[in-house]
């Protein structure tokens, strides 16, 4: 399993040209953050805290990253979600959940990992669900995992929203960008100290927020249907990327060397947005990926 980096860049962050793209980059500075005690799921040594992450197009990851280096000192092991098994973690104190939110609900592969979670593993758990935005229609996002949590005793202690850039159907104006990554990375900070000083931090979700939750669990299967759908262009190079990082194993290497995709899509577009070629496009839905693709990288240096 990988490592991440002994250290990062958090906190404020200034605009500036890169240049080789003259795009402008967010440049995270002020507060370099030691992850070294951050440990892999291989380790026995309990640590205080455990962030489980899902992170499709690296939104996730990039705001994990920074709630990793704000609890550094007390101890935080940081692990891709579809790189462990529920039931065999470590049990540590408390549990950090980081997921995106698809169709104003929890992924189904983060809901799964809630479902099979062993009781009494942790002494409590916390949610932080990343979207488009932090507005109504996301608030009720958590509801299936707080269920699933709730019925295995386990008592949440953070429940948050924090808003990235839109990964569907197009892309953000650069500005709007700028501003939601600056003002998640500042709550996220915020997140880590309530988190630290065990703080409750419970949202209030509205009724219709739980309707358009409650609808959008239809997206969990249209989303198979989509995987159906996906395939590779002439300009496939049989490289592996897409089949070696697909978060559910949809994606299998055909006799032909190009990959074929079966029934078991989340639509998290890692496949789509990930092709060093740029080949990998849906046959009908082809209005839901970005034309351009999406990278976090184009805004937010490491």
């Amino acid at each position: 399993m990988k490592r991440f980096p002994k250290s990062c860049w958090i906190s404020s962050c200034i605009i500036n040209k890169h240049k080789a793209t003259s795009r402008p980059r967010i440049i995270l500075f002020s507060l370099r953050v030691k992850l070294r005690s951050c440990k892999i799921y291989s380790s026995l040594e309990v640590c205080l805290y455990t962030l489980v992450y899902f992170s499709p197009t690296g939104n996730v990851l990039h705001l994990a990253r920074i709630l990793a280096g704000q609890l550094d000192s007390y101890g935080v092991r940081i692990l891709a979600l579809e790189s462990v098994a529920a039931d065999q973690m470590a049990d540590d104190k408390h549990l950090v959940l980081l997921y995106p939110i698809h169709g104003f609900n929890a992924p189904r592969n983060v809901k799964r990992f809630a479902r099979c979670l062993p009781p009494a593993l942790f002494e409590t758990v916390s949610l932080v669900g990343v979207g488009c935005t932090t507005g109504w229609v996301n608030q009720a996002a958590s509801s299936d995992l707080r269920k699933l949590l709730g019925n295995k005793g386990y008592p949440i202690i953070v429940d948050e929203i924090l808003a990235m850039p839109l990964t569907l159907v197009t892309s953000f104006p650069d500005e709007l960008v700028y501003e939601l990554i600056a003002e998640s990375e500042k709550q996220v900070v915020a997140i880590g100290k309530a988190l630290a000083e065990g703080t409750e931090t419970i949202r209030e979700v509205e009724g219709k927020s739980r309707l358009l939750n409650f609808f959008g669990k239809a997206e969990q299967f249209a989303s198979r249907l989509f995987g159906l759908e996906l395939h590779a262009g002439e300009n496939c190079i049989s490289c592996g990327t897409c089949w070696e990082n697909c978060p559910e194993k949809n994606i299998k290497r055909g006799n032909d060397g190009k990959p074929r995709f079966g029934h078991n899509c989340l639509m998290c577009m890692r496949c789509i947005y990930s092709c060093p070629e740029n080949t990998i496009s849906p046959r009908f839905s082809k209005f839901l990926p970005i034309k351009n693709g999406y990278s976090l990288s184009l805004y937010v240096e490491e």
